[in-house]
């Protein structure tokens, strides 16, 4: 309150001031003009900073601190201005009537000049600040109104709002972060939680059809139009600028089209993505333990560093997938489409790798200690394995033409009917003649000396069965 009273009464004594400044410099008093124009200059910074300081806390002290200070310019600022006069005002010595008056009316119209560039840009100033606040008026009642629709029980109101709230991310980027946390509240509450997932193979209920007790009921096979169209709205540039940390842990949004969707450090823990978009996706360090990513269709996503102990990935479509350092302990890989990925340093533990296609994907220093492929035979043709750890993994019958094993751990990994051929096994760690025997093929597997030669010592000498190691080509 103190500040708006100084200040109003303020203007008006600075309006005057400067007045009183281009009249007597209009009469050619040099000095009455500089003391004028130093007060004017003092009178201008002390309204402003009360102005200013109306809107700051502790405005008394900052008050005090203005008025000492300009008090100061008035008292000695007639010797400042006899410091810089000579370089402010014009000098009329020596000059006849003529150019003298051609002088006074040009250095007046320069003054005149002067004031009207000032009072532009003060008016300039003025209008933007009228209409940095109009417009956020109209930002607010567009949101407002915004999240009226999102209460409502209709979902294509609640459709309107969610592409209201879009809208305002792109025409309000300083309000970004606030919308962007109303998208995220607003797909945790619409969105259904999620309950165990029907096994592979196993139709859903339909409509209307009783349930035995104790049997959860089967999600939407996908998002509402609602959830949907916020999900898009996280994904606008603004709103990536400010996205944080989403939580949708537990949540069902099976059938989600996520397109080049930032989830990075996302928590999705327990969620249900069944054939869900993920193309593209950024998925760096994101949660994904325990979450049903069945049928899921991630080509090119970026998953480097991501947690996915115990996901279910079966029948899922990672083909040119960034999965280094990924965490696969206890995943459930059968069926799933992994070719030409980056797996290198990523852990596989107990994965169940039946039917995988791996063909041309990177797992150098991937540990698969313990995989299993009993069922049906993984695809790793043209793979890499270079220094991955498969240690008591179960490869049988599984497919490795042409695979990089150079440096691999292979103690006791049952390759029963794998088929190597073209592999290479140079230096590989644990690898025995009793392995090689009861692989399917070795043509043209690519071996250490000793092993060629163990190889060639121990084959029976009676014709081998069909498709045995017997008497194939092997390089040394």
């Amino acid at each position: 309150m103190l500040g708006t009273v100084i200040a109003l009464p303020g203007t008006a004594f600075v309006i005057v001031m400067y007045m009183s400044l281009v009249e007597t410099i209009l009469r050619g008093s040099k000095v009455a003009a500089g003391v004028l124009a130093v007060q004017s200059l003092a009178a201008t910074v002390t309204v402003s900073l009360i102005v200013w300081l109306r809107y700051r806390r502790d405005r008394q002290i900052g008050l005090l601190i203005t008025l000492v200070a300009a008090a100061a310019i008035w008292l000695w600022g007639q010797h400042l201005w006899e410091a810089i006069s000579s370089t402010v005002l014009p000098h009329y010595e020596g000059l006849k009537p003529a150019e003298r008056a051609q002088a006074v009316g040009q250095y007046r119209l320069a003054v005149v000049q002067a004031c009207a560039a000032a009072g532009g840009v003060i008016a300039l100033l003025y209008t933007a600040r009228n209409y940095r606040l109009i417009r956020r008026g109209q930002v607010t009642d567009r949101l407002s109104k915004a999240l009226e629709r999102l209460e409502s029980r209709e979902e294509f109101v609640r459709l309107g709002g969610v592409i209201a709230l879009q809208q305002i991310i792109h025409d309000a980027p300083a309000q970004a972060e606030h919308v962007t946390h109303i998208v995220r509240t607003f797909i945790r509450r619409q969105a259904p939680k999620s309950a165990q997932s029907t096994p592979l193979g196993v139709q859903a209920a339909p409509s209307g059809l009783l349930l035995p007790q104790g049997c959860p009921a089967p999600g939407p096979e996908k998002p509402a139009a609602d959830v949907q169209a916020a999900l898009t709205a996280l994904n606008t540039r603004h709103a990536k600028l400010h996205s944080s940390r989403i939580d949708l842990s537990g949540y069902h949004l099976a059938g989600a089209h996520m397109l080049r969707q930032d989830l990075a450090r996302a928590q999705l823990s327990g969620a249900v993505l069944t054939d869900a978009v993920l193309t593209r996706a950024a998925l760096g360090r994101a949660g994904l333990e325990e979450c049903d990513l069945r049928r899921v269709w991630a080509t090119k996503s970026r998953c480097n560093k991501a947690q996915m102990a115990g996901a279910d990935l079966r029948e899922a479509l990672f083909i040119k997938a960034d999965l280094v350092a990924c965490d696969l302990t206890g995943a459930d890989l059968r069926h799933a489409v992994l070719s030409q990925s980056d797996l290198q340093q990523a852990t596989l533990r107990g994965a169940k790798l039946s039917g995988a296609y791996l063909v041309s994907t990177d797992l150098s220093h991937a540990d698969l200690t313990g995989v299993t492929t009993e069922e049906e035979p993984v695809h790793l043709d043209e793979s890499y394995l270079e220094q991955a750890r498969l240690n008591n993994a179960v490869l049988r019958n599984a497919s490795l033409i042409g695979a990089k094993l150079r440096h691999a751990d292979l103690t006791d990994a049952d390759l029963t009917g794998a088929d190597l051929t073209g592999a290479d096994l140079r230096r590989a760690r644990g690898l025995t003649v009793d392995q090689l025997l009861a692989a399917g093929s070795i043509e043209k597997a690519r071996l250490d000396p000793t092993l060629h030669a163990a190889c060639r010592r121990n084959a029976p000498e009676t014709e081998p069965a069909a498709g045995g190691p017997v008497g194939q080509e092997l390089q040394p």
